[in-house]
């Protein structure tokens, strides 16, 4: 955490003084994206160690900083860039999130050490976790993010489409996060009362339903925020979930290990989410582009089902 906290802001700070595409792929893109990842990733898994019965509430009320935090950033970076410039916006976010980094880093702590592992240091797939309901885990983080990073990354261009102004789809934004933050406590909670994977399914639903349906159907403002407060309400919720299935599912040995992984199943569809709909989008219009994220999104709704089905042997009323 602390190499990712000096890397993270970094790569904001080197992005500011680009002069070419491939200083920004560098810097914001590689150098960023590795900082925010050995921060995120170690501290995700923390939550789960130190609760049992409320653990899918714990990390809930850890990982809604990201929906708070997009509250605030939102609509700041956006007056920053305007009164400020986009070179001088990115030096104030990367002090910011320095600061910001520094003050969770000294405050994170450990409950275990790493369990040790005969695995040498650069095998990253440990083969003994793989099996019926961790391969279903991943699968099921593998989908996911396809629909539901579009879904916020593409909000201020639909926005547009659609006669909304800019400064209005950066609230848009903001609303979504804020919903996305009150979800992953709200159903972290949920989870732990009425099963993790029972609720991780149901919302993963729900929030396919809303982008198939009411996002298609979003030709006003009016209709254009209510799917911003649904689909906010319901579409987090596997941020707070999959580190606390991934411990039921492996256990307190195996947990950061098996988070890496599950996470890794993660990084195409953040990665490439966004741009593919983007494509489809420019060739076939907004309809291609909206069923295509929800139908992945249900997809893993499907496959999060599946995995309920399996560790509930397959009863239907049963908490899981």
């Amino acid at each position: 955490m602390v190499i990712g906290t000096v890397l993270a802001p970094l790569g904001l700070i080197l992005a500011s003084f680009a002069t070419q595409l491939w200083h920004i792929y560098l810097s914001q893109g590689i150098l960023f994206g590795i900082g925010a990842t050995f921060v995120f990733s170690p501290s995700i898994g923390l939550p789960s160690q130190w609760f049992v019965k409320r653990r899918a509430f714990a990390t809930g009320i850890a990982v809604s900083g990201s929906g708070i935090g997009g509250v605030c950033l939102s609509p700041m970076t956006q007056n920053l860039i305007e009164n400020l410039g986009y070179r001088n916006a990115l030096r104030v976010l990367g002090a910011l999130i320095f600061g910001l980094l520094c003050i969770a880093t000294a405050l994170a702590m450990s409950r275990f050490k790493p369990s040790p592992s005969k695995r040498p240091w650069y095998a990253l797939v440990d083969t003994s976790l793989l099996g019926t309901q961790f391969n279903l885990l991943v699968l099921f983080a593998f989908l996911v993010p396809f629909g539901y990073i579009s879904a916020f990354f593409l909000m201020p261009t639909y926005a547009t489409s659609i006669g909304i102004d800019r400064g209005h789809g950066a609230a848009l934004v903001s609303i979504m996060s804020a919903t996305n933050a009150v979800c992953r406590i709200t159903l972290g909670f949920l989870g732990d009362r009425f099963g993790r994977l029972n609720i991780m399914f149901l919302s993963t639903f729900l929030s396919a339903i809303f982008t198939m349906i009411l996002w298609q159907f979003s030709v006003s403002y009016g209709v254009y925020i209510a799917y911003a407060l649904l689909f906010g309400l319901s579409a987090g919720a596997f941020v707070s979930m999959i580190p606390a299935v991934t411990f039921d599912i492996v256990g307190i040995e195996n947990v950061q290990c098996g988070l890496g992984m599950a996470y890794a199943g993660t990084t195409i569809g953040n990665l490439m989410g966004t741009p593919l709909s983007g494509l489809l989008q420019s060739h076939y219009g907004w309809t291609a582009t909206i069923q295509w994220c929800g139908a992945l999104t249900m997809a893993a709704s499907l496959v999060a089902l599946a995995l309920r089905m399996v560790r509930a042997d397959f009863k239907v009323h049963a908490k899981v």
